[in-house]
């Protein structure tokens, strides 16, 4: 599925997503400025993705990091564009890791991009545009952003969780570093944050902080906890997080154990 939108005359929003019953499972959002796309959505909308591109020149596509729901439509902008990344992600694009049967169904395997490269510069101009490569990792090992400080503007790929009470992780999610990255893009008092999964969000300071919030708090009660002996299981009985239907189709992708582990273990 694909579905596109404006944000402004400069900004277009290009959604994509996996259909089930006629609606999109979960939305990804890639952003297009001029000839450049930050992102490039997953593999099951690569058809669409290909009819967009006949209407809308792409030369350049970044990627922000090597998860599949954001790199996985890379060849669809093949051959007219270069397709840039950072070293970590660089990898995947080259190569991309074979997903568990759910995924393939939820975002889609991600084609090989061999042609893509690393990205060098600091700065991607963009027309009158000057966006700063900023890093934004802890939602992965490498993950970056891009600012534009004269507007404000961020493009934060999944640097702020998409739900307020973040109550699962991912293996390679480092909790206490996504709580500083938050941190500091509150900080940089953002007018515009262009979302990953939630599309752009308008003076999002209460968005960011509701999420630094909560798993603040929960470092603090884990930290507790463990001092007190409990062990992970025993831990994870006392919050007693709801665990949703499909978390066995992640094949421990996605679990409340890798939440809790980072808190205890992980550092900046």
């Amino acid at each position: 599925m694909l579905e596109v939108s404006q944000f402004n005359d400069r900004v277009t929003c290009v959604k994509t997503a996996s259909p089930l019953g006629g609606q999109a499972i979960m939305w990804v959002y890639a952003y297009q400025i001029g000839d450049v796309v930050f992102d490039a959505g997953c593999a099951n909308a690569i058809d669409e993705l290909r009819a967009y591109k006949r209407m809308n020149p792409v030369n350049r596509v970044v990627v922000t990091h090597n998860h599949e729901d954001h790199f996985g439509g890379c060849s669809a902008f093949l051959p007219e564009a270069d397709v840039l990344a950072g070293p970590v992600t660089l990898r995947a694009v080259h190569k991309p890791y074979e997903l568990p049967e759910f995924f393939g169904f939820v975002w889609g395997q991600p084609p090989p991009v061999k042609q893509a490269r690393c990205l060098d510069e600091s700065t991607i101009l963009v027309g009158d545009y000057q966006f700063e490569v900023l890093d934004l990792s802890g939602h992965c090992e490498e993950m970056i952003g891009f600012w534009e400080r004269e507007r404000r503007w961020l493009f934060s790929a999944d640097a702020v969780p998409l739900p307020s009470r973040k109550q699962m992780a991912m293996p390679e999610e480092n909790i206490p570093k996504m709580i500083m990255r938050m941190k500091e893009i509150r900080d940089m008092h953002v007018e515009v944050l262009f979302d990953g999964h939630r599309g752009p969000i308008e003076k999002p300071q209460e968005h960011i902080e509701m999420r630094i919030t909560f798993l603040a708090e929960l470092h603090q009660q884990i930290l507790r906890m463990a001092e007190e002996g409990k062990s992970l299981v025993e831990i994870k009985e006392v919050l007693g997080f709801p665990e949703p239907w499909y978390l066995p189709n992640t094949e421990n992708r996605f679990a409340v154990d890798h939440l809790i582990r980072s808190l205890l273990e992980d550092t900046v």
